[in-house]
């Protein structure tokens, strides 16, 4: 399972007015899952932020709340921000259960060095830098590397058939989906046809 990330939460009181809790320095938010009964929280922002920035929307995060005995493993669903400030408004977590799977995406992360890049005028257009999957809660992989070594001409292509899934996670993104191809860049392309017409 994908290493977690830890935060603390307090329960929130139904008569809390949010911009109360952010003078406060808290965030409002809400804890939800199957079988489960809804819970209103409030987060420190200091800490809430830097878990979000670490976790984002595919990493587990272990949730200790004040006053409850043991952790929930959770995901983050939703995060509400101000337009402007980009300032953290509410925050939307669901509470996972150990038998029953969960559908999230997880980051593709590109690894080597690709052959065909040697060659000039070639870059690497990345089609999908993110892989939605199904598994349980304990299967949850931190990431799935694209190994880029694969790229040796420019006929070359890496697509999701072609990656390296970890025991125990469904792929829901279509197999034949391209992850990252080679391509020229467009100058060196109307340099090529410039000369062809010649």
């Amino acid at each position: 399972m994908a290493s977690t990330n830890t935060l603390t939460a307090e329960p929130r009181s139904a008569d809390s007015r949010p911009k109360a809790l952010r003078r406060a320095q808290l965030v409002p938010g809400v804890l939800y899952g199957p079988q489960f009964e809804s819970r209103s929280l409030q987060f420190d922002v200091r800490g809430l932020t830097r878990v979000l920035q670490q976790a984002g929307t595919s990493a587990l995060i272990e949730l200790t709340i004040d006053g409850t005995e043991g952790t929930e493993i959770v995901l983050v669903r939703d995060i509400q921000r101000h337009p402007v400030n980009r300032a953290i408004l509410h925050v939307d977590l669901y509470r996972t259960q150990a038998d029953v799977a969960i559908r999230l995406e997880v980051p593709l992360v590109q690894r080597g060095e690709a052959p065909v890049l040697e060659q000039e005028g070639v870059y690497l257009n990345t089609q999908l830098d993110v892989l939605e999957i199904e598994c349980l809660p304990r299967d949850v992989p931190a990431s799935i590397e694209v190994d880029l070594t694969r790229l040796v001409d420019m006929d070359s292509a890496i697509t999701v058939a072609d990656l390296e899934i970890p025991a125990g996670v469904t792929v829901l993104t279509p197999a034949d989906a391209d992850v990252v191809r080679p391509a020229v860049a467009a100058a060196e392309v109307a340099e090529e046809g410039l000369e062809l017409g010649e």
